[in-house]
Order: C-alpha cells, then sequence, then structure tokens
C-alpha cells in the first residue's frame, strides 16, 4: 500500500492535514498537531480535511486527543470532512466533540 506520509500545516485559525495517518505515524503527527494546538491564540482552531488521504480510527483517535488538550472555551471544527472520516465520527458517537 502506498501512503502519503501526512504533514500539517497552520495558518491562523486553519490547521491543514494532508496525507495519511496510520499507525507507524500517529505519534509523531500527534506531536507536531499538539504543539499547533497549544500555541494556537485564536480560536476555534479549524481542522481542514480536503488533503486527507485515508480515513480510520487512528486518524480519529489523533483528533480526539488534541481535542481532550483544549481549554474550556477552545473548540476544534474539522472542515472538508471526508465521507468515510464523517461515517466513522457518527458511528463513535463523536460528532458533537467536532461541531
Amino acid at each position: 500500500m502506498n501512503r502519503v506520509a501526512p504533514s500539517l500545516s497552520l495558518h491562523d485559525q486553519t490547521m491543514r492535514l494532508n496525507g495519511s495517518i496510520h499507525f507507524e505515524n500517529a505519534a509523531e503527527i500527534y506531536q507536531q498537531g499538539l504543539l499547533m494546538v497549544k500555541k494556537q491564540q485564536q480560536w476555534p482552531l479549524l481542522l481542514d480535511l480536503s488533503g486527507l488521504e485515508a480515513s480510520n480510527t487512528i486518524t480519529l483517535a489523533v483528533f480526539v486527543q488534541w481535542v481532550r488538550q483544549c481549554k474550556i472555551g477552545q473548540k476544534i471544527v474539522l472542515q472538508h470532512t471526508p465521507e468515510k472520516m464523517q461515517a466513522i465520527i457518527e458511528a463513535s458517537n463523536l460528532q458533537a466533540a467536532f461541531t
């Protein structure tokens, strides 16, 4: 399977994810995103998923961990969520965590 290595970029209130998060790189991308979340000054933080190459529960677990690091009043809102990722979020009953 040819996987695209994930990358994160931050511009103002938008963090953009490109590529695929999988078991081998989840911890690294989590740490990169966590630094961005902790430094964020403007909320909500928009997580643009238009460049997400694969949707899976590992990717969702990374997102949930970022949300858990947010303080009261801080929120991460998903944008351009692929259908498969939306289905995983709904099956996990986590819609409220990202709206």
